[in-house]
């Protein structure tokens, strides 16, 4: 694969594996980045149904193309539209080593077709990981953690160091996977509240009040905050994943009368 695709690939056979072993569909499913293989390989010998990989390179695309037991479609996940021979996907499943450079996005574009899907399996620079699982009251708990976590149930798994990939990043990678709220415990998925996320995470070292004063007027945070018995000093880190809904609908409420 050319470089600026920014994947490496995973080259440890007991890592790949670890990583096929985690991953259970109920149906159909699919691998974002085959690359060489080395994740497909261990799919074929674990499942007797045909599947779909996902590959940007155009010439392991047309690599992997010469498979009958599966099949490939050339281009960016990212423009994927979530349907197969003209019909949207349901219950459809993910695994894949996700490039570097593109996960994050990636991610963020499950979580918005969340209810199409049913596990899903990454491998990830562990960064992300802990970004994607972080817990309240740490560096890493964010607008992104909310937006996912808001969708899925997601479990940090195995940590693969950097010898396990060709060529070695300096960095190492962690397997994560997702498994999907139930509808009615998952979050709004529009456009305000993901602003509202945004605006409240935006700057750290400000105190949520603070932090929304451009966007509503101070009486009305003050009300919210007092509604919520939070302190007044309240980070937006502080606040677990699923108040953040409840706290967009007050705000939602007080200034919009909703």
């Amino acid at each position: 694969m050319r470089a600026k695709l920014g994947q490496n690939f995973l080259i440890d056979v007991e890592w790949q594996r670890k990583i096929v072993e985690a991953f259970d569909p109920p149906e159909e499913f699919g691998e974002i980045g085959p690359g060489k293989g080395a994740i497909t390989t261990h799919l074929l010998e674990k499942f007797d149904r045909p599947f779909v990989v996902f590959e940007l390179d155009r010439n392991l695309a047309a690599i992997h193309r010469q498979q009958a037991r599966y099949a490939t479609i050339e281009g960016n996940f990212l423009d994927w539209d979530f349907r197969l021979g003209g019909m949207d996907v349901h219950n459809f499943s993910l695994i894949g080593n996700l490039p570097y450079e593109s996960a994050s996005m990636m991610l963020l574009r499950v979580a918005e077709r969340v209810a199409q899907l049913n596990t899903c399996v990454f491998l990830v620079q562990r960064e992300v990981a802990e970004r994607v699982t972080a817990e309240p009251h740490t560096r890493d708990f964010s607008s992104f953690t909310v937006l996912l976590q808001g969708q899925f149930y997601w479990e940090a798994l195995h940590v693969i160091p950097p010898e396990a990939f060709q060529p070695a990043p300096e960095v190492y990678s962690q397997l994560i996977r997702a498994t999907p709220r139930p509808e009615s415990e998952r979050h709004p998925q529009a456009v305000p509240y993901k602003k509202f996320l945004q605006s409240s995470f935006l700057h750290k070292r400000k105190t949520f009040r603070n932090a929304l004063k451009s966007r509503f007027e101070a009486a009305v945070i003050d009300q919210v905050i007092e509604e919520f018995e939070l302190k007044p000093t309240v980070r937006a880190e502080e606040i677990p994943a699923d108040i953040w809904p409840r706290l967009f609908i007050a705000f939602e409420r007080r200034t919009h009368g909703q």
